[in-house]
């Protein structure tokens, strides 16, 4: 089924995991649990501008699945949560539909060109952007996939502003390694 790696990868094999995915609000609620160690459903909803009992229905479905736990209160009123693991991939041969995969993609654009025009807006420009393609076999591919992995993990401790050095700014990394036919 689903399982965590040393890395704190969460591998999806289930077509019903891989589908929880697929919602624009369980997006960027992962997105925003990268910024904070926790959040409370009232917190995560005011973030993703749903409500806090939309929120916590959403929350109790990622849950299910493994995307994300129940973390330790520190009040023991809120009942804060957490992403279950640092990274989430979807394993080769999962059975995913194509209604399933257009949602997670379009999801995962539109949040691409949100981003892009508001830096365009601000006049603050990308450092970079590339786009290429080279044939790599599927070793090689993963090779890929965990040097970059890796290159990102060197900032691990950067995910939350309070760790952040003095004139460091917040910064949205891609990274796509898709098979062609």
């Amino acid at each position: 089924m689903d399982r965590m790696t040393e890395r704190r990868t969460l591998t999806l094999t289930d077509p019903r995991a891989i589908r929880v995915l697929a919602h624009a609000a369980r997006q960027q609620l992962l997105d925003e649990f990268s910024r904070a160690d926790t959040l409370t459903a009232t917190e995560a909803a005011a973030l993703c501008g749903i409500s806090p009992s939309a929120m916590s229905y959403h929350l109790r479905a990622m849950e299910r699945w493994g995307l994300v736990e129940r973390a330790e209160s520190t009040d023991g009123r809120e009942r804060p949560w957490r992403r279950a693991a640092d990274s989430i991939q979807i394993a080769n041969g999962s059975k995913i539909t194509a209604d399933v995969a257009n949602s997670m993609m379009s999801t995962f654009i539109d949040r691409i060109q949100r981003t892009l025009q508001a830096a365009i807006d601000r006049d603050d420009h990308a450092t970079i952007a590339q786009v290429g393609s080279v044939y790599l076999t599927d070793a090689e591919a993963k090779e890929l996939d965990e040097l970059v992995h890796d290159a990102m993990n060197r900032f691990d401790d950067r995910h939350v502003e309070r760790t952040a050095p003095a004139g460091a700014r917040r910064r949205d990394l891609y990274w796509l390694n898709l098979p062609r036919p």
